[in-house]
């Protein structure tokens, strides 16, 4: 249905009540002859080029609706070049124009008029939602004031008597202008604002962490399910309340981080807490949370309110106790496995030396049960790695014995036994000042035959690996370099941790990855570092230790 006929049965139906013609238009007189000629004032003030609109707007929009047409002219001459001006002969012109176009930002509107008068159009427009604010000014000769009340209700935002000024009509026609424009730009406020909080709606009902804001008085705003579910209240219980009347077990903690990101505008990060889930009986367990706390700022930078990220870990902690237990009986079974072969290899070995020892053992046995010792050897080597490795991640470390000792006469001790080894290999050994010190001497055999060993290991057959000590005023320093290849740095980040190898192109790692993790236990058990460098030149392995505890 048109407009046009819309506003048809609405005035057959609802005519506007007390509306008739003026006096002067019952006497035949022509009440648009009745209007003053173009103020003197205009020569003084011109009209005015353009609105007030920001530059980015267009001009106004005004629609005139006046069944005189040289009436409409002269109001459209009245407003100036500063308007869009669009003339309409009567009232159902103008309502069938609507919904076809730009909307008008405001409606001049003659009184009288054949068919619909102007009240009864104001009214028409009123009864309509996508006109109910459209601004109307009244261009009336009716000056009883009962009348002009009559205009007022039925709608119109002003209205301009006859005769009039033209410097007035654009004058109210811009102030209406403007509040329509203000009007509008407050209704798309509030729609932005409508769906900017149905988007935080659709965020909060949907997420899968509990989310809630509060304000400064530590009043919640809003609050999802997965928050509520906390304490056991639909969310709408939490809104208009504060931290302490909700939650009062977790108030006394919450409180001062939230009242400090308030005043510092900083967020808090990962705070973990635990309390017992409001369905829980008396030997229920803990639920697990995580919780995050940051500021809700203006564009000014002013701070509002907090908003609330809060996880449930419960099943992560769970799971991670669960994983730490089965880890544990995995390395007390290895350490008990470890220590329960000792004894079969130890037998092992002692056999095959005797069966060495035996002078009329032939050559072929002799060689067989020398692999024997050898491979026990071996053997009891990756059983005390396993038993180390078992001690140092229960939590009990690497047992010591520390003692007065000498590292220099350590380290000559140990290249002595590798170059028995390795006849064809030279190891360096340089020192500079005192190389005493409080340490374990069995341990650091260890950690420099490890050391050691892989430089050889690692490096060339025709190169010199380099031993360097150091003493200083507190600390031994000793280095270990070999020139072999440079391991990978993303290798190299891994060097210590446990199971780990360094690979090569010239060499296919053997063993269970253990030494170098073991070695760096026992040196940290003396309270010292082991760090390791590597280049295209050479790697080197750094150890300091302190002198004595």
């Amino acid at each position: 249905m048109s407009h046009r006929t819309q506003a048809k049965r609405w005035f057959l139906h609802a005519r506007f009540p007390g509306v008739s013609r003026s006096p002067v238009a019952s006497q035949g007189i022509d009440p648009k002859a009745m209007r003053l000629p173009p103020s003197p004032l205009d020569a003084v003030f011109p009209r005015p080029t353009g609105s007030t609109a920001p530059a980015d707007e267009p001009a106004p929009c005004v629609w005139v609706v006046d069944d005189s047409a040289s009436e409409a002219r002269f109001i459209k001459t009245a407003l100036g070049t500063g308007f869009q001006v669009e003339t309409f002969p009567d009232g159902a012109a103008m309502l069938e124009r609507l919904h076809s176009g730009r909307a008008p930002d405001a409606v001049v509107l003659d009184w009288e008029m054949p068919g619909m008068s102007g009240p009864e159009v104001c009214q028409f427009l009123r009864s309509q939602p996508e006109t109910e604010v459209l601004p109307v000014l009244m261009l009336t000769a009716h000056n009883r004031p009962e009348d002009l009340v009559l205009g007022l209700r039925a709608g119109a935002n002003d209205y301009v008597a006859k005769p009039f000024r033209t410097e007035e009509v654009r004058a109210r026609v811009n102030a209406l202008v403007r509040t329509k424009r203000l009007v509008d730009a407050v209704r798309r406020a509030d729609r932005e604002k409508a769906e900017a909080l149905a988007q935080l709606d659709a965020l909060l009902i949907s997420s899968p962490v509990g989310l809630s804001l509060l304000d400064r008085d530590l009043r919640f705003v809003r609050v999802n399910a997965r928050m509520a579910k906390l304490d056991g209240l639909p969310p709408e219980s939490y809104v208009g309340r504060k931290l302490g009347e909700v939650l009062p077990g977790m108030a006394s903690r919450l409180e001062p981080v939230l009242r400090r990101v308030l005043e510092t505008g900083e967020p808090v990060e990962e705070l973990a807490f635990s309390m017992k889930p409001p369905d829980a009986d008396a030997a229920g367990g803990e639920l697990h949370l995580m919780v995050g706390f940051h500021p809700v700022r203006t564009p000014s930078g002013e701070v509002l309110g907090v908003g609330t990220v809060l996880v449930d870990v419960t099943r992560h902690k769970q799971a991670e106790a669960e994983l730490h237990a089965s880890g544990e009986f995995r390395e007390r079974f290895l350490g008990i496995v470890g220590h329960d072969l000792r004894n079969p290899l130890n037998a092992i070995r002692m056999a095959a030396s005797f069966l060495i020892a035996h002078e009329q053992m032939p050559a072929p046995l002799m060689r067989t049960a020398g692999r024997i010792v050898s491979s026990a050897d071996r053997m009891t080597r990756m059983i005390t790695e396993l038993l180390d490795f078992t001690r140092s991640r229960l939590g009990g470390g690497i047992p010591l014995t520390p003692g007065a000792m000498d590292l220099g006469g350590l380290v000559r001790q140990v290249v002595e036994e590798l170059e028995l080894v390795h006849p064809s290999r030279v190891l360096k050994v340089t020192s500079a000042g005192t190389l005493t010190g409080s340490w374990d001497a069995d341990r650091l055999t260890q950690v420099l035959g490890n050391l050691l060993g892989n430089a050889l290991q690692y490096s060339p057959a025709d190169s010199v690996v380099e031993v360097s000590l150091h003493g200083g005023a507190e600390q031994v320093i000793a280095r270990v370099a070999n020139q072999g290849p440079p391991i990978a740095p993303r290798e190299l980040a891994l060097l210590f941790h446990p199971f780990q190898r360094a690979t090569t192109s010239a060499h296919v790692p053997s063993g269970l990855g253990l030494g170098l993790f073991i070695s760096e236990q026992i040196v940290r058990s003396h309270r010292g570092t082991l760090t390791v460098e590597s280049d295209a030149e050479r790697t080197v392995f750094t150890l300091m230790l302190p002198r004595g505890p």
